[in-house]
């Protein structure tokens, strides 16, 4: 089952601001207003929050507040068309079975991050970011050289990015095709498809290379 923005009570950013304008985050979180032409959704939503199944927050610009933590069993997708400025906070833990988001989708998360599989990050050059406080933790970080992820602890992953940003990259996408699975790589080439890898991660099939993956992480330090 999947869940479309359908969470949570309309809100407005006077309303919000008498609770969390003391917040570090809440100039940012309100610019989303400014920042776009078209109405924005606003909403906030009181945790603790369980989600059995895909969880998506998409298309129109919106700006969302998530108090507590999050545990959702599926995929957790944040994406917008380019040009929609939208806004994510989550003012906990989250727990997912993947993490993607994608054009001008941004995403601050105050507690670890655990995603049981893969977080997928693309078309940065629209202002899609990621911002973890506390530790991220999953099988992959992949994120194309656009788009910037990074968290205040630590990343406990194999970490695919672009060079320039505040979380240095294990490899560059083109540097270890071993390393995945022959389904996602462009044509079977050396290089990966996100847009494969999104698609095998939500399905459960194989993204990572097994033997491959295991002595990665050895070699890095990562729990097996």
């Amino acid at each position: 089952m999947e869940n479309k923005q359908t969470l949570g009570a309309p809100a407005s950013m006077d309303e919000l601001k008498k609770q969390y304008s003391e917040q570090y985050w809440w100039e940012w979180f309100e610019e989303t207003a400014s920042l776009n032409d078209d109405e924005v959704s606003i909403k906030h939503i009181p945790g603790p929050l369980e989600i059995d199944g895909d969880f998506t927050l998409e298309e129109d610009p919106w700006a969302v507040i998530i108090d507590g933590d999050v545990a959702i069993k599926g995929t957790f997708i944040c994406k917008t068309p380019e040009g929609r400025t939208s806004t994510l906070v989550i003012l906990g833990k989250l727990k997912a079975d993947n993490l993607f988001f994608s054009g001008s989708a941004r995403l601050a998360i105050e507690g670890d991050t655990t995603v049981d599989g893969f977080v997928v990050g693309t078309w940065g050059d629209g202002g899609a970011s990621l911002d973890v406080t506390g530790t991220l933790t999953a099988r992959g970080v992949l994120l194309d050289q656009h788009t910037p992820a990074k968290a205040s602890e630590e990343i406990d992953a194999l970490i695919m990015c672009g060079e320039g940003w505040p979380t240095k990259p294990d490899f560059l996408d083109g540097d270890e095709p071993e390393l995945f699975d022959p389904a996602v790589r462009e044509r079977g080439g050396d290089f990966v498809d996100l847009n494969l890898v999104r698609k095998a991660a939500q399905a459960g099939a194989p993204v990572f290379n097994q033997v491959v993956e295991l002595a990665k992480r050895k070699d890095k330090g990562l729990p097996i």
